[in-house]
């Protein structure tokens, strides 16, 4: 058995073009500027815990518990202004796992699906997991110039590169099998990031996807809709592609994205 429990991590409010960048026709829509603050929208940010045997992996890590009192110190301006963070007690990353009897240093690693702020910025709070994980290439993109990463939720923590090998029946011909026996497999997914990965969690044929925002919603991979921050189109469409044949298999029993709102279930057993 394995168990995926699906954590709501407070919301994030965006303009509609985050998810969808066909709303609006200007390249920048998505950061908010220039935009009708009235016309934002609040998605949910999730985070995903993993119990495979003994093993206990959390993928992604939500909002950092500081934003409740001081937003802007947490996540910098520029991303405030972009992403509006929203997280209500008992909802941060560590209180959820707590619940569950689960303490940071008992998470065998925490996976990183990129490293957006909406996604990192919680780190800190399981700082404590044997291991963080993030792919070297999106390792490099937080070290670049890129304005779309803040290093307030990683700096100074032992990030580790995730150990992906040459694997041919992949999208990217790159994948991680953790234990080396098909049931968490981390593959290697860009467009959305230069170093966004897809998590498989799988117990005989029967799998779910967990994707990060390789798609917002089921009309992303559905209709093949690329969100408003995209690293390279050609690749953001190819990984949707991916996505949508993936979902059509019957064995498929979940899509999981980041900030879906249609997707309500908290427990998913394989």
């Amino acid at each position: 058995m394995i168990n995926i429990h699906c954590f709501t991590c407070g919301t994030v409010g965006v303009d509609p073009a985050v998810p969808d960048r066909s709303i609006s026709r200007s390249p920048i829509a998505y950061t908010g500027l220039f935009r009708n603050p009235k016309d934002r929208i609040y998605l949910p940010v999730k985070a995903f815990y993993v119990e495979y045997d003994s093993h206990k992996i959390l993928i992604d890590t939500g909002w950092d518990s500081a934003v409740r009192n001081h937003p802007v110190e947490a996540i910098t301006f520029p991303m405030w202004v972009a992403s509006k963070p929203s997280l209500p007690e008992g909802q941060a990353v560590d209180e959820q796992l707590r619940a569950l009897g689960v303490m940071p240093k008992d998470l065998d690693m925490v996976l990183m699906t990129h490293m957006d702020i909406d996604h990192d910025s919680g780190l800190r709070l399981v700082k404590d997991a044997k291991h963080l994980y993030v792919s070297k290439e999106e390792y490099r993109a937080i070290h670049s110039r890129q304005v779309r990463y803040v290093k307030q939720p990683w700096y100074n923590l032992p990030l580790e590169l995730m150990p992906m090998q040459k694997d041919e029946s992949a999208p990217y011909q790159a994948s991680w099998d953790i234990y080396q026996d098909g049931a968490i497999k981390v593959l290697l997914m860009p467009g959305h990031s230069e170093g966004s990965v897809v998590i498989r969690v799988s117990n005989g044929s029967r799998f779910a996807l967990i994707v990060g925002d390789t798609g917002y919603n089921r009309s992303s991979w559905e209709q093949l809709k690329a969100p408003g921050p995209v690293y390279h189109m050609e690749d953001m469409k190819t990984s949707l592609q991916w996505v949508q044949q993936q979902r059509q298999d019957p064995d498929c029993v979940a899509v999981l994205a980041a900030h879906d709102a249609e997707e309500q279930r908290t427990l998913i057993a394989l």
